[in-house]
């Protein structure tokens, strides 16, 4: 089965899915966000041959869909599968440029595949965000096999180490490129999350760059010395 087939059948899945306490894409808003992709945010990165996944924990909330519901981001949205306003996305596509790549290079899907109740920072349950990342996340990084996958933010990093069968990994930790979780060819790290309390909690941009440019390097040249130059650059 070639990567294409198998995503289908990841989206047929998700599609034969009803009830719970999520909306379901195929049927929220007329199915006007259940596009060919397991997630929406996929449409604007969805190259099956991509080196570097980006995993996003969730794509959007009933509360914040329903306050952003004017004609032109709604057109926007169905073009891109995104909102390119928010400082989240925007953050994300500045920082890929150490990696040399635009989003659109890029493999990108969210843990979640369904549209949360509640607002934009609502909290999803672990035991939910397992389930989907078992469920869906891991056949994405098996079919599509990059090189390296960054996890946005700690429990989205958290519910993909766990369906791995992993126990927690200090967060600290997590964003180290020192090959400590492995999907067969694919090396998982947890990085900030590219909003502005990630970036906060993370210590400020400079902190969060240091992150993004020492990965980058261990991208680049996975045999090379990307640990001591990551403790080098937060010192």
């Amino acid at each position: 089965m070639d990567k294409q087939d198998a995503m289908a059948l990841l989206v047929a899945k998700r599609r034969a899915e009803a009830g719970g306490r999520y909306n379901h894409l195929h049927l929220y808003d007329g199915g006007s966000w259940d596009f060919d992709f397991v997630v929406p945010w996929t449409k604007s990165a969805c190259r099956l041959d991509a080196d570097l996944m980006i995993v996003g924990q969730d794509w959007a909330s009933e509360d914040y869909l329903r306050r952003n519901d004017d004609a032109e981001k709604r057109a926007d949205r169905a073009l891109t599968g995104q909102d390119a306003h928010l400082a989240t996305n925007q953050n994300l596509k500045r920082l890929l440029a150490h990696f040399g790549l635009c989003f659109s290079q890029t493999y990108a899907t969210n843990v979640l595949v369904f549209i949360k109740p509640g607002g934009m920072s609502s909290k999803v349950p672990m035991k939910d965000l397992y389930r989907c990342a078992v469920t869906y996340t891991l056949p994405q990084l098996d079919i599509v096999k990059p090189r390296m996958a960054l996890c946005l933010g700690a429990m989205t990093f958290d519910s993909v180490r766990s369906a791995l069968g992993l126990g927690r990994l200090g967060w600290r930790e997590a964003c180290i490129p020192s090959a400590h979780t492995r999907m067969g060819p694919t090396e998982i790290y947890g990085v900030p999350h590219t909003g502005s309390w990630g970036t906060k909690n993370a210590g400020g941009p400079l902190a969060v760059e240091a992150i993004w440019a020492a990965l980058a390097r261990r991208f680049h040249a996975p045999s090379g010395s990307a640990q001591e130059s990551f403790a080098a650059d937060r010192s």
